[in-house]
């Protein structure tokens, strides 16, 4: 799979959260994040796909506003809240402030920069879902996807996403005790993408938060423990996330500019 990127980030992380009940020690690997797989056959209990209320630009600073890593937790009533918030720089071959604009301008083209094309369609005007592969933890499985809104504002001078809805796809082994919908997992992803000051590329932020409810054998372990294995998660799914959309920013800049002189061409004959 060659992109993962924001909304990929949080749906891992909101993996993690539903499955720390039994591991500690989840492994990143490139196909399926594990932890130990049982044997036993799995049932089907989805969560229904949660619509989240329009973004005050508030709530969007919020968590644009953070500096790297954010978690908080309430043991007494197992709630607990974890992300991130990162700078994204780009240099594009060839770029100028205009030229930028007009790429910035054009929603298809930023959202398959920043997902696998095979792995992502458009719902609705502007809104793209997005899916993941399938990762599994002891007696979890999940095969989420999020619906992301994709729009610019000021004729390119800012491109802005967030999530409006989202689906765990939770599958649970039978005699877990516990359902999708108990896990109360909530996703949020917001980010904005511009100009860069001299520019010859793209400037931005990118910022998640997810939220679930701690079984209550979870509530027991010391947090430095938990915020620890979630720290070591954000890092590494961040850091592969920015390197992703990097180098698709920069192939679909490259096909943008190509059409954009064919037609130039074509306008001139």
């Amino acid at each position: 799979m060659r992109n993962i990127t924001v909304a990929t980030l949080v749906l891992l992380l909101a993996s993690y959260d539903v499955a720390a009940a039994f591991t500690n020690n989840p492994l990143l690997s490139s196909g399926k994040v594990r932890g130990v797989i049982t044997s036993r056959r799995s049932t089907s209990i989805h969560a229904k796909t949660r619509q989240r209320q329009p973004w005050t630009e508030r709530e969007r600073q919020t968590i644009l506003g953070r500096d790297g890593e954010h978690f908080k937790l309430d043991r007494m009533r197992g709630n607990i809240e974890f992300g991130s918030c990162s700078r994204i720089r780009t240099n594009l071959e060839r770029a100028d402030e205009a030229t930028v604009k007009r790429w910035l301008s054009d929603d298809k083209q930023i959202a398959m920069s920043i997902w696998d094309p095979k792995l992502i369609k458009e719902v609705e005007p502007k809104v793209y879902r997005l899916k993941l592969m399938t990762l599994m933890f002891v007696t979890i499985q999940l095969a989420p996807h999020v619906d992301v809104r994709m729009y610019e504002e000021g004729q390119g001078s800012v491109f802005k996403l967030e999530s409006i809805a989202f689906d765990p796809n939770i599958q649970i082994l039978p005699g877990i005790g516990v359902s999708a919908d108990q896990l109360g997992i909530i996703i949020d992803v917001v980010g904005e993408l511009y100009p860069s000051k001299d520019g010859k590329g793209v400037d931005g932020k990118i910022g998640f938060v997810t939220k679930g409810e701690l079984p209550p054998p979870m509530r027991l372990l010391p947090e430095q423990a938990l915020k620890s294995s979630l720290s070591t998660i954000n890092r590494t799914i961040t850091q592969f996330a920015i390197s992703s959309f990097q180098k698709g920013a920069q192939a679909q800049f490259r096909e943008f500019l190509l059409s954009d002189a064919e037609k130039s061409i074509a306008n001139s004959q």
